[in-house]
C-alpha cells in the first residue's frame, strides 16, 4: 500500500532514502526526522515494511511526505529481500540505506550525493558513529574502519580497494554498514542486488560486487549513526552462527567474477584454503551441527564454485 496516489509521487528524485524496517517502531520516528530535516537535495523516502507487528506502518504514514511512499509487505521477506525490494521500488538514481534503528547526520545526503557528479563513482561512504554500549566486547564493531586501508584516498579505483581488504582476508567490513553507504541504483541492479546465501557480511559482498565496477568516492567526516546493539540482525546472525560460510563465499565470488582484478583473483585464492581449513577445524572442535557441517565443507570445493559460476552467468545477461 502506498501513502500517495502515483500521480503525487515524485517522478525522477535524484536520491531515494530507503527505510527497511521490522519492528523497529521504538526508533523509527527518529530516524525518519533525520531524514526529512537533509537539506540542499532533491530526495524521496521509501520505507518498506517487512510485516511488522509493531505498529511501524502506522508510525510512517504520519511523518511521510507527499511523493514519498510507504509499501508494507503481505508476509514477512526476511533482511536481504526486503533491501533487494527497496532497490527495485527505488526511483532516484542513487541510493541510501537507512537502517530504522540508525540515523543521519546534518548534510549527509548532500555531502555524499556531491560524489557522483563524476559519473564514473558508484559507490561514495564515510565514517559513521558508533553507539554499542550494552553489547559484549565479541560482538563490538570497530569505529572507524576505512583506517584499515592502507592507501585510501577521497576519490579511488574501486578495484584498488578490494585488492587492499582482499590482502588481510577479506572478512573485514572497511566501508561501513548501509547507512554509511549510497550508491548508484543502476549498478546495483546490474550486480543483482544483496544475495540470498549471505547474511552476516550481505552488504560487504555487495560493496565489493559495486567497487570492482566503478570508482569509489570517500567524504572524511562523520554523517550517520550507527546503533550496535543486541537486537539488531548482524548480532542475531553472530549468536547464532547463520553466516557461517559468508566469508568462503564471498572469497570464492571473487575467484569468478569476471570484474575481478588477478591480484584480487590470487588474493582470494590464498585465503581460501586457510578459511576452508579454519572453518573445518572450528566445526569439527565445536560445532554446531557438527555432521551435516563437515559434509557441506567437504563437498565445498565443487558446490560453491558450481554456485559461483552460477552466479557469474545469470550476470552476464542482465
Amino acid at each position: 500500500m502506498s501513502t500517495d496516489d502515483a500521480d503525487d509521487l515524485t517522478a525522477n528524485p535524484a536520491i531515494s532514502v530507503c527505510v527497511p524496517t521490522y519492528n523497529n517502531s521504538a526508533t523509527l520516528v527518529r530516524c525518519l526526522r533525520t531524514i526529512l530535516d537533509q537539506d540542499g537535495v532533491d530526495f524521496e523516502i521509501v520505507v518498506v515494511d517487512d510485516d511488522s507487528s509493531d505498529g511501524c506502518a502506522a508510525i510512517a504514514a504520519t511523518m511521510l511526505r507527499p511523493g514519498d511512499r510507504l509499501i508494507r509487505n503481505d508476509t514477512r521477506l526476511g533482511l536481504n529481500a526486503n533491501h533487494n525490494k527497496c532497490i527495485e521500488l527505488a526511483r532516484g538514481t542513487r541510493i541510501q540505506f537507512v537502517h530504522a534503528d540508525d540515523w543521519l547526520l546534518p548534510g549527509a545526503l548532500q555531502r555524499l550525493a556531491s560524489c557522483f557528479d563524476d559519473p564514473a563513482v558508484g559507490l561514495a561512504f564515510a565514517p559513521r558513529r558508533i553507539v554499542q554500549d550494552d553489547l559484549p566486547w565479541r560482538y563490538r564493531t570497530v569505529s572507524k574502519p576505512h583506517k584499515f586501508f592502507p592507501a585510501l584516498r577521497e576519490h579511488n579505483k574501486g578495484s584498488s580497494l578490494v585488492a587492499q581488504m582482499m590482502l588481510m582476508g577479506g572478512a573485514g567490513n572497511w566501508i561501513g554498514e548501509p547507512t554509511s553507504v549510497m550508491f548508484r541504483r543502476e549498478l546495483a541492479l546490474a550486480v543483482a542486488g544483496l544475495r540470498d546465501d549471505i547474511y552476516q557480511l550481505v552488504d560487504m559482498d555487495l560493496w565489493f560486487r559495486l567497487m570492482l565496477r566503478s570508482a569509489v568516492c570517500f567524504v572524511p567526516h562523520e554523517l550517520s549513526v550507527r546503533t550496535h546493539w543486541d537486537g539488531t540482525e548482524s548480532i542475531r546472525n553472530a549468536r547464532t552462527g547463520r553466516g557461517w560460510l559468508d566469508h568462503l563465499r564471498i572469497l570464492t565470488w571473487l575467484m569468478v567474477d569476471p570484474a575481478s582484478t588477478r591480484a584480487i583473483q590470487v588474493f582470494a585464492a590464498v585465503w581460501w584454503p586457510l578459511i576452508w581449513l579454519a572453518l573445518y577445524v572450528q566445526v569439527a572442535l565445536f560445532g554446531p551441527r557438527r555432521w551435516s557441517r563437515l559434509k557441506t565443507l567437504v563437498r565445498a570445493p565443487v558446490q560453491e564454485f558450481a554456485h559461483a559460476r552460477r552466479l557469474a552467468m545469470r550476470l552476464s545477461r542482465r
